[in-house]
């Protein structure tokens, strides 16, 4: 009996430290003004946080014990932002009169090029290509696009545009800076493109990419964006037979704590972006971060979150190893455009994320 009464002692000491871990894990994510590397790493844990006092409250629940108050009550603290990672009433969608447009976004993994031209693999490319010729929205936002006239699969602009009369917008390049360049970002849109603008993150091809789009007798300006990569390769941390390799662990921590770095940074570049349009903002693209970090909730303090104001379910948009990742937004500025619907397309499996999309109408 005493060897009973020192381990239900021990464990609720450890679900008291867990539970002060956890609300120096919350008071971060809520607050989203922290953007050292350090506090990148305790946003990262927030779905563990959640799962083990999940577990905490569950194992004294089965022995009849009101300690499951204290887990309880820390996963209560956490109802104000559940919409970040689950949305379980499906969106009510009604008939609109007024003019509605779509708007999807989507990491094409350069059509998985690379693997076409060493591998002579074509599932990928002529599914991601094919794809995009039935992918029919108002509006395109492409991130990893790989544009060549090299090989007619992949010239891309031109296959996209004929079947469908867009003005096209895409990352520049060293030889041609008239905005139909060879790899980055692209806006597609059937409406007029007025206005643009581009900045290039090197070496990884990410970056920012605005284009002010009149649709009907409004402009939007809508910004396709691409942070950088959170560097997690998991292919690389297992050897043979599963074994952890160690030193490409110690790789990939150092890339996690570069990756909070940049996108720091690069959020507030993004930011002032926003602040300084004069036309409503809908951003589109790849955060390469979670529903808990900085970048997210800085964004999230702006403008309203696409799937969290007319998402289904959890909303992973990445399907590789690492398959439960929500990393793939659009956000919206809620005072003069207002959702109709958002779609996580899971249908659509050849690049390694899914396309979201939206509908939205302007006020």
């Amino acid at each position: 009996m005493k060897i009973i009464n020192f381990v239900r002692k021990f464990f609720f000491l450890i679900n008291i430290l867990f539970g002060l871990y956890s609300l120096l894990v919350f008071q971060i994510v809520f607050a989203a003004n922290i953007k050292h590397w350090l506090a990148g790493f305790l946003m990262l844990s927030f779905p563990v946080v959640l799962a083990v006092n999940l577990f905490f409250m569950i194992s004294w629940l089965m022995v009849r014990s009101y300690k499951f108050l204290v887990s309880a009550l820390l996963l209560a603290l956490t109802y104000s932002i559940a919409d970040r990672t689950i949305k379980i009433v499906p969106p009510s969608v009604s008939p609109q009169e007024r003019f509605s447009f779509s708007l999807t976004s989507y990491n094409l993994m350069y059509s998985d090029y690379h693997n076409f031209l060493t591998n002579n693999k074509n599932e990928n490319p002529k599914g991601i290509i094919n794809t995009l010729d039935t992918l029919h929205s108002d509006i395109l936002c492409f991130q990893e696009m790989y544009n060549t006239k090299k090989y007619p699969e992949f010239n891309m602009i031109k296959k996209i545009s004929k079947k469908n009369p867009y003005y096209v917008y895409m990352h520049s390049n060293d030889m041609n800076n008239k905005g139909q360049g060879a790899i980055g970002l692209a806006i597609f849109s059937r409406f007029p493109i007025i206005s643009k603008k581009e900045l290039y993150w090197k070496p990884n091809n990410n970056g920012l990419l605005s284009a002010d789009i009149v649709v009907e007798k409004d402009t939007l300006r809508v910004i396709n964006f691409q942070l950088k990569s959170m560097g997690i390769r998991i292919r690389k941390i297992l050897k043979a037979n599963n074994i952890i390799d160690k030193e490409e662990t110690k790789n990939i921590l150092g890339l996690l704590k570069d990756g909070f770095e940049s996108r720091g940074v690069q959020v507030n570049q993004l930011e002032n972006w926003i602040d300084e349009s004069p036309y409503p903002v809908i951003l589109a693209g790849d955060l390469n971060e979670l529903p808990y970090g900085y970048a997210y909730g800085r964004l999230r303090a702006k403008l309203k979150n696409s799937f969290e104001e007319k998402g289904f379910g959890f909303g992973f948009t990445y399907h590789k190893i690492l398959s439960f990742l929500r990393i793939d937004n659009q956000f919206f500025d809620d005072q003069k455009i207002e959702i109709l619907n958002f779609r996580t397309l899971s249908n659509v499996p050849f690049s390694d994320h899914y396309p979201v999309k939206a509908w939205y109408i302007i006020k």
